[in-house]
């Protein structure tokens, strides 16, 4: 810096200090200044990530403001319940729990007078960060960050449950107003109504339309999903300016078609038939979703902790890792943790029952036709999703009449992949 100020023809004067770096003496303190203000600052990051390490270690809040509901203890430096707002806290994860959407959560709250933690109304961005938080089930935080390309750290924003590098175990912080198991249940259910765009998770439209969040642009490269404008499906790509040719189709001959081919196709399955097993198991998971939510984060944890042991084996035979006698003792440990874990959750997934549904209402025609007509539209999706993965439009020619055999294609469910218990 001084090297460029001198160039441009300027000099640095500190009135305080009594320097000039028109003199050489003067430039030299100025430079010692400098460079012991850098190596403070590097120290000073330093003395923070031990210090924040150090409380991590111990299962101690490290600073910040808590989820709504919690208070940190003084003493424990842990959190615990907050006597005022514990309750409140605990009906937004019931409301989660129960499936009701984040704006009418919000909505509810707001009508009853209960103030967010920044004092003003709530909003679903709001509960949605608070349902996320680790704390709020208990979890120790960390706020992800990754490598600019200049060397530096830069947070993401994103938070998730920190893991302490010698056991690679979630670390507890205290009480948490929601168990670890609700916490991974409410996000499965919040990501099942979201979508990302431009990095950010927004709310997934609810239509009225027979065919809604089924019904796709089969144009080649496209893929979009169709949405229904008018009396017709239409390319939402399209309609958007992107580079599609746009396919289109008349609503109700679609609509009727794939109709006809579900209400007939059912009551010819045979009783093993894959289509079968798929809408069983979907349905299943409707009418026990608690189940299937603790059977799925269960599977999921299975393969998390698998990722981790392919990783730490990676990190020895592959990346030159664990060198020495002290380092291979340490892996041998995390090796033999990671492995009596997966076993561990195993033997819960095991132990979890397997719900079971009759389905052979919907192999009669005429009680499954019955069932149809006095249906709403969007019970009728609700059916038409137990059997169909998604509905495929192609380009038709302007002016013909639409020949759904030859435009419209059906992808029937399929059985889900056997789980990791199995």
């Amino acid at each position: 810096m001084l090297d460029a100020i001198e160039k441009a023809g300027g000099r640095l004067v500190s009135v305080v200090d009594g320097l000039d770096t028109s003199n050489d003496s003067a430039r030299m303190v100025v430079a010692m200044l400098a460079e012991l203000a850098r190596s403070e600052s590097e120290n000073l990051g330093t003395r923070v990530g031990h210090a924040k390490r150090y409380l991590r270690s111990k299962g101690q809040w490290i600073g910040g403001q808590p989820p709504y509901g919690l208070l940190i203890d003084p003493m424990t430096k842990k959190l615990v319940h907050d006597p005022e707002h514990a309750d409140y806290a605990r009906l937004i994860a019931d409301e989660a729990l129960a499936g009701t959407s984040l704006v009418k959560i919000a909505r509810l709250l707001n009508e009853y007078e209960i103030l967010s933690p920044r004092g003003g109304q709530w909003n679903a961005a709001s509960i949605m960060q608070l349902l996320r938080s680790p704390a709020f089930a208990g979890l120790m935080p960390e706020t992800e960050s990754v490598e600019t390309d200049d060397g530096e750290r830069k947070y993401t924003g994103r938070v998730f449950p920190y893991r302490d590098p010698e056991t690679l175990d979630t670390v507890e912080i205290g009480e948490g107003i929601i168990t670890v198991g609700e916490r991974d249940q409410i996000i499965r259910t919040l990501e099942s109504r979201t979508f990302v765009h431009a990095g950010k998770r927004r709310p997934k439209p609810e239509g009225t339309a027979l065919l809604t969040g089924l019904v796709y642009c089969a144009v080649p490269g496209c893929g979009r999903r169709m949405h229904r404008v008018g009396g017709s499906y239409q390319c939402m790509a399209r309609r958007a300016g992107n580079q599609c040719i746009g396919a289109s189709a008349l609503a109700k001959a679609v609509d009727q078609y794939v109709t006809g081919q579900f209400l007939t196709k059912l009551p010819a399955l045979e009783p093993e038939a894959p289509l079968l097993v798929a809408i069983a198991d979907r349905w299943v998971r409707r009418i026990d979703p608690e189940t299937f939510a603790k059977r799925d984060a269960l599977n999921a944890e299975i393969q998390d902790e698998e990722a981790r042991l392919a990783d730490l084996e990676d990190a020895r035979y592959v990346r030159g890792e664990f060198k020495g006698p002290g380092a291979v003792e340490r892996y041998n440990r995390l090796v033999e943790r990671l492995s009596m874990r997966i076993d561990g959750l195993r033997g819960e997934l095991y132990k979890l029952p397997v719900p079971s549904v009759d389905v052979s209402p919907m192999l009669d025609g005429r009680t499954l036709r019955e069932a149809w007509t006095g249906a709403t539209n969007e019970d009728r999706r609700d059916r038409l999703s137990l059997a169909i993965d998604r509905v495929e439009v192609t380009k038709g020619v302007r002016g013909q009449r639409i020949i759904p055999e030859q435009r419209v294609h059906i992808q029937w469910a399929r059985p889900a992949a056997a789980n990791t218990a199995g």
